[in-house]
């Protein structure tokens, strides 16, 4: 890392973990203490420590926009370099915007748009363009998903840090799940940054209105088997956590290719995220992977191995120059 932090094996191990998934029980904090002979005290001090230092950036429950019926996309923009601030500006407005890059590309503006199912999504890119004054742009929904992983490989020389940074490959769409005004309401309450108290489902049912825990534990539970919520876990801040290096990289391979590279490409550490998205007009780039490293290096040995994987007919690198916005998505906010 390059925070001036030091953490035992144990706190290594127990901030590996806590990135993977918290335990749906009574008292998780509890629970994963003793994974690392730490007592539940213990666990908490550090996790509070952590966000004081700005190491963890949100704890708690990760949702699947698409089964909640949400469209969403990575747009890009083509725009004068002059324009990119003010663009950036009029595109972070929009509430439906979690994160927002310049690029070094033609496309210089990439950032991901998310709306519920009674907006129409092309409706909202078009708007934004006009108002960014864009010469062009690109929309590029998701066709499949080959890995979604925020977990940062801490212990690199561990096979259990590489196994829980490598993520899960060929996950499946899932089908888009109905939800009533009660449950939205508890997707509110659950989305936001949960509490580091010893029985935060305590405090998440008297929120909801209700007396028992147990109810709103059991309804989480079935919600994680539908996909609904993909885990409950930390989101750690790349750059303070060591990982200064990010990198969008797009591969052109043949369509017949794209599920073998695409879970390939899936199971390197440093891969965060891997899909195939649509093609446009003058984009023959169907694969996509973010590679977070600690150095250019680093990155540019990944690169190296995917090539190898890959064979890929093209591919362009697409580095992050400036950061405009990265946030979280409020959905039925």
């Amino acid at each position: 890392m390059n925070m001036n932090i030091r953490l035992s094996l144990e706190e290594q191990k127990l901030l590996q973990q806590i990135q993977a998934d918290v335990p749906l029980v009574s008292r998780p904090f509890d629970h994963l203490g003793r994974a690392f002979q730490m007592d539940e005290n213990r666990v908490l001090a550090c996790l509070r420590a952590w966000k004081e230092q700005g190491l963890i950036r949100w704890l708690g429950a990760v949702f699947s926009t698409r089964s909640l019926g949400y469209q969403s996309t990575l747009a890009a923009f083509s725009l004068a370099p002059e324009r990119i601030e003010e663009a950036a500006a009029i595109v972070n407005q929009h509430p439906g915007v979690t994160h927002n890059y310049q690029r070094d590309h033609e496309y210089n503006l990439w950032f991901t748009l998310a709306v519920p199912p009674e907006e129409s999504l092309l409706a909202q890119i078009e708007s934004l363009a006009k108002a960014s004054k864009a010469a062009k742009w690109i929309s590029l929904p998701v066709v499949k998903t080959y890995k979604i992983s925020l977990i940062l490989p801490l212990i690199e020389e561990e096979q259990e840090g590489k196994k829980a940074a490598a993520g899960s490959s060929s996950l499946p769409e899932g089908q888009s799940f109905s939800v009533t005004e009660e449950e939205k309401a508890l997707i509110r309450i659950l989305q936001e940054d949960w509490p580091l108290v010893p029985a935060p489902w305590q405090v998440f049912a008297e929120q909801w209105g209700y007396s028992d825990e147990k109810c709103l534990i059991d309804r989480v539970r079935r919600w994680k088997e539908q996909g609904i919520i993909r885990r409950i876990a930390a989101i750690l801040r790349h750059h303070q956590a060591g990982f200064t290096i990010n990198w969008m990289v797009a591969w052109q391979v043949e369509g017949e290719r794209i599920d073998e590279a695409g879970e390939r490409a899936a199971h390197n550490p440093l891969v965060s995220h891997c899909y195939q998205r649509a093609l446009a007009a003058d984009w023959a780039y169907p694969l996509f992977t973010m590679i977070h490293a600690r150095s250019k290096e680093q990155a540019g040995s990944a690169v190296e191995e995917l090539c190898r994987l890959i064979e890929p007919l093209d591919y362009k690198i697409l580095p992050t120059i400036r950061e405009f916005k990265k946030v979280r998505l409020k959905l039925f906010a």
